[in-house]
C-alpha cells in the first residue's frame, strides 16, 4: 500500500510539472497574411519569451492625413506600411485552466505599435509620410482552420513627418489573418 501511494504521488507530481512545461511553451512563432480595413499585408510574429511576441508587418493600405488636432484615414490613397507591435500576453494561465482554445497565441494582450506609412503617389497634399504610435489592449483568437482574428483598442499619437504636425487619435483595429507557418 505504501508503494502504491508513492507511485500515485510521483505520477501526480509528474503530471503537474508536465502541464506547467506545456503552458510555458504555448506561445508560438507565426507567419501570416493579414487582411482588414488597414489593408493587406504579410506579418511575422516571432516568439520572444514565454509571454511576449513582436508582430512585424509589411503591407499595402490607405494613407493618413494628419494635422494639428486632425486625423483622417484615406482608403482611396494607397500607401505602404511597416509596423512593429510587441505583444505581452497576460491571461494565459486562466485560458488554459478553463480549457479554452490557445492555438495561434489565442490570448489577451497589451501592445505597443509603431507604424510608418508612406503614400504611393505624392500627388495629394492631404496625405503624407506618417508615423503612428499607440498603446492598446487587444485579443487574438483562432477562429477555425488556419484563420486568426486580432482586435485591439487603445490611444495613440499620429505624426505627419513632412510638416511635423501631429494629433492624439483613438486606436481601433480589427484584422483577419491566414496563418501560413507555425
Amino acid at each position: 500500500m505504501k508503494y502504491f501511494l508513492l507511485i500515485l504521488l510521483t505520477g501526480f507530481l509528474n503530471t503537474t510539472f508536465a502541464q506547467r512545461i506545456k503552458t510555458d511553451s504555448v506561445i508560438v512563432t507565426l507567419g501570416k497574411i493579414d487582411m482588414g480595413p488597414q489593408g493587406i499585408g504579410i506579418s511575422y510574429e516571432p516568439k520572444l519569451s514565454n509571454k511576449l511576441t513582436a508582430d512585424l508587418s509589411l503591407g499595402l493600405g490607405g494613407s493618413y492625413g494628419i494635422a494639428k488636432n486632425d486625423f483622417n484615414y484615406d482608403v482611396l490613397q494607397p500607401g505602404l506600411y511597416f509596423s512593429v507591435t510587441p505583444k505581452y500576453f497576460y491571461n494565459m494561465q486562466k485560458r488554459i485552466s478553463h480549457g479554452k482554445n490557445t492555438r495561434f497565441n489565442s490570448f489577451n494582450y497589451f501592445g505597443l505599435r509603431l507604424k510608418y506609412v508612406t503614400p504611393i503617389s505624392g500627388n495629394d497634399d492631404e496625405v503624407r509620410n506618417s508615423l503612428l504610435t499607440n498603446i492598446h489592449w487587444g485579443m487574438q483568437r483562432s477562429i477555425g482552420g488556419n484563420w486568426l482574428l486580432n482586435f485591439h483598442l487603445g490611444v495613440g499619437y499620429a505624426s505627419d513627418l513632412n510638416n511635423l504636425g501631429g494629433t492624439i487619435y483613438p486606436s481601433v483595429e480589427i484584422k483577419f489573418a491566414y496563418v501560413l507557418l507555425q
